[in-house]
């Protein structure tokens, strides 16, 4: 695997603040591409498979 360096990680920040309580919620998450393109084929094949096997089985 190559190693695409820290810019081509996509990048979800969460930014939050309750101003009663005074506090500050300050979230970021790092996630390579190919681990999303592996996650979803992953989840769009578990659901192809079950709706197969749930036709199959009303049969």
């Amino acid at each position: 695997m190559v190693n695409k360096g820290k810019d081509s990680l996509m990048k979800l920040r969460i930014n939050a603040e309750d101003k009663p309580a005074q506090k500050v919620f300050d979230y970021q998450l790092d996630l390579d591409p190919d681990t999303i393109l592996k996650m979803t084929a992953l989840i769009c094949g578990t659901v192809a498979a079950v709706s197969l096997l749930s036709l199959f089985k009303e049969k």
